[in-house]
């Protein structure tokens, strides 16, 4: 595929397999400066595989992944360019979170002073001295936020961060991903199963299934076709005239509602044309969540009716 302009961020043809499972099939997408991206997928589509096979930390069969043109294992300071957060239960259970944070400064390169800033600013205070094993996933998860953010790193990597959160941290970590990304120039990946929470900050969106890409560009684009839904007084006058002009539509039998593969205002126009009279005309835009189902092709979809649990 060809370069973004201003890519900083580039995933060429990597591919995993483990055993007879392809779990990354040359998967290729582009990070630009300055946008966030949200990477998508049904649980086990390869979403945490593609992020450890771009910091290195699970080797692929092909492929590869730069930052700003370098791999991450030639990075000369790599915690200072990539900030990640993978899993959030991934650090000494018998070390205090002060010290948790104290080891990551150490390791980035970075002040003493930036462990205090970060305690404060993700309301860390109370269990500076706690134990991170005695943490819950919340806390959990706020420090592993910090220990991605003290190298006051360029871009960041990022797996499933709102899990956890509570609403006031989970606002002010959106606001922050946003900020860092359009301030800086760097790039934020994200990986969540929020997909309407996600068209609220995301610029981009990678949707991952079964280890191929389905879908990689704008969010915009994802839902740029406005078709239109209508009820009309006379349904057969609307189902000609859109039979003869070749435009396609669906009807449900339920309520006599008009789905037709035209916007709004052509479907206006032709009832004009045609003299025929609407009770009701609107857009019908396909939600995120319904593409996503669509572009995922039902993987691991429950079959089944409610479960009864008596």
């Amino acid at each position: 595929m060809p370069q973004t302009p201003d890519t900083v961020i580039r995933v060429r043809g990597v591919s995993k397999t483990y055993g007879v499972k392809r779990v990354l099939d040359d998967v290729s997408f582009d990070i630009p400066a300055g946008t966030v991206t949200g990477l998508l997928g049904p649980n086990g589509s390869g979403k945490s595989t593609a992020m450890r096979t771009m910091l290195g930390l699970t080797i692929a069969d092909a492929g590869s992944t730069t930052f700003d043109g370098v791999l991450f294992r030639d990075l000369a300071q790599p915690g200072r360019t990539v900030g990640a957060l993978l899993d959030p239960g991934a650090h000494h259970p018998g070390r205090s979170v002060e010290d948790t944070l104290a080891t990551a400064a150490i390791l980035t390169g970075s002040p003493r002073e930036r462990v205090g800033e970060l305690i404060a600013t993700l309301g860390l205070a109370s269990a500076a001295r706690r134990r991170f094993g005695a943490l819950s996933l919340g806390m959990k998860q706020r420090v592993a936020l910090a220990v991605a953010l003290v190298g006051r790193p360029r871009h960041l990597i990022l797996d499933e961060p709102m899990n956890g959160l509570d609403i006031e941290t989970g606002d002010w970590l959106r606001s922050t991903l946003v900020h860092h990304a359009h301030t800086t120039g760097g790039c934020v990946l994200v990986s969540t199963h929020l997909l309407q929470e996600l068209q609220t900050f995301a610029d981009r969106i990678v949707v991952l299934s079964e280890g191929a890409i389905r879908y990689s560009g704008e969010v915009g684009d994802l839902t740029a076709d406005k078709n239109a839904t209508a009820i009309a007084a006379d349904s057969d006058l609307l189902r000609r005239a859109l039979t003869t002009r070749g435009i396609p539509f669906s009807v449900r039998p339920e309520d006599g509602r008009f789905s037709v593969g035209i916007d709004p205002r052509s479907l206006s126009e032709i009832c004009i044309a045609d003299r025929i009279v609407l009770d009701e005309l609107a857009e019908d835009r396909e939600s995120i969540s319904d593409l996503y189902r669509r572009l995922t092709r039902g993987q691991y979809r429950v079959e089944g009716d409610v479960f009864d649990p008596r």
